[in-house]
């Protein structure tokens, strides 16, 4: 296997993983676990880096911490600007390669070190570009991708303007090139397939259910005076944060408590400001780089997870919260049904009254149970190894 690492070094430096960022770290971790010849693929600011597989163990050390990056070497300081930890991640990479190409020569890196029996998997959306799919399909791998979602060909508005047109390209490519596509759920898939089939491809996706993580609850739940609520994701236009600031406008200075688990994202300026000015009435608290260690125990002792979103490829938060047992409100959208089934309050993403009551309802309950109880079954939680088990049947038809 020959493992895309480009968006998890790419994002060195951004405080604690996405979603996306997740399923990249499960991948490696995976990988890593198995005994197939493994090396794996980075692009830099200075072009294409091949890692085998003592290379990949050392990043993924260096990725969560166990061990540190080193120094920016000289690339990293004289060359294109990248953020410090980003090239201190870049200059390491560097020094464990290889092999090394420059940016429009990968497909000469992997036929060099003798990849052309390799599947590339690439799990996070990065280095989808056609030039350098192209190149590795010229090279004689098997190309693996997994689509998270079809969102900014769904949503354009609520995507940087530049970035719509980058993302089709990319789908795109992956719709010529890829001999095997995974998809994270039954809906992702279904739009895949009929967005592909109207560029001319009848393609199948492998639907395989990400894997949900949770550590043991067995620490106490973080305590405060008052009844709280948590938000995760990034503040973006998608997440419509914005609901949840009209909800709370609505609330007294003797109200629940919003905790917003995220960092800021893009276009979103009206949001941003609100969000300064909320913080002086006591109710909204905004945490854009919250570890694991602490978002956990925040989560295990909300009233619920708010989830407005107007668009999900997965929701990886709302299955996070069921798994711990903490009610879900969020929209009601066929991925959630999939995902969820009955555990959640559905309400309409458009509604803030809806909303409020919900939010009334659960604060004022002694026990923060939602108000369908007895209709509450807690859905099945994907896990990693299942995941990994549909991926292997998958991986073994490209022969």
């Amino acid at each position: 296997m020959l493992l895309d690492l480009s968006r998890l070094v790419s994002r060195v430096g951004y405080g604690p993983p996405t979603g996306i960022d997740r399923v990249e770290q499960a991948y490696l971790g995976w990988c890593l676990e198995t005994e197939a010849p493994l090396f794996g693929l980075v692009r830099t600011a200075s072009g294409f880096s091949l890692l085998d597989r003592s290379g990949v163990q050392i990043v993924r050390d260096q990725l969560v911490g166990e061990i540190p990056w080193g120094t920016r070497d000289l690339r990293a300081v004289v060359g294109i600007r990248t953020p410090a930890p980003r090239g201190r991640a870049e200059a390491s990479i560097r020094r464990l390669s290889v092999s090394k190409s420059g940016k429009n020569d990968v497909s000469s890196l992997l036929r060099k070190a003798g990849l052309g029996e390799f599947t590339y998997i690439n799990t996070g959306h990065s280095g989808l570009g056609a030039d350098t799919i192209a190149q590795i399909a010229n090279a004689g791998l098997k190309i693996a991708v997994l689509i998270h979602d079809l969102i900014p060909l769904e949503y354009p508005d609520h995507q940087n303007p530049d970035s719509v047109g980058k993302f089709a390209g990319k789908m795109q490519a992956v719709c010529e090139y890829a001999d095997l596509i995974l998809a994270n759920s039954k809906v992702t898939a279904e739009k895949v397939r009929t967005q592909f089939s109207e560029w001319g491809r009848e393609v199948r996706p492998v639907v395989s259910h990400l894997g949900v993580e949770v550590p043991d609850v067995g620490y106490e739940k973080h305590e405060q005076k008052r009844p709280y609520f948590c938000a995760i994701g990034t503040i973006e236009p998608r997440k419509n944060h914005k609901l949840l600031l009209d909800v709370w406008d609505e609330f007294e200075v003797d109200g629940p408590a919003l905790h917003i688990v995220g960092r800021r994202g893009w276009n979103n300026q009206p949001v941003f400001d609100r969000l300064d000015r909320a913080k002086d009435k006591g109710l909204i608290f905004e945490h854009n780089d919250l570890p694991d260690a602490e978002l956990w125990p925040l989560l295990h002792g909300s009233r619920a997870l708010l989830f407005p979103s107007f668009a999900e490829g997965f929701g990886l938060p709302s299955l996070e919260a069921a798994a711990l047992g903490v009610p879900v409100v969020c929209g009601d959208f066929a991925v959630h049904r999939e995902l969820l089934g009955v555990y959640p309050v559905y309400a309409d993403t458009d509604n803030i009254y809806l909303w409020k009551q919900e939010i009334e309802n659960l604060a004022s309950s002694p026990s923060g149970q939602v108000s369908h109880e007895k209709n509450r079954q807690r859905p099945n939680i994907p896990s990693w190894r299942a995941h990994f088990d549909a991926v292997n049947t998958a991986l073994a038809t490209l022969g």
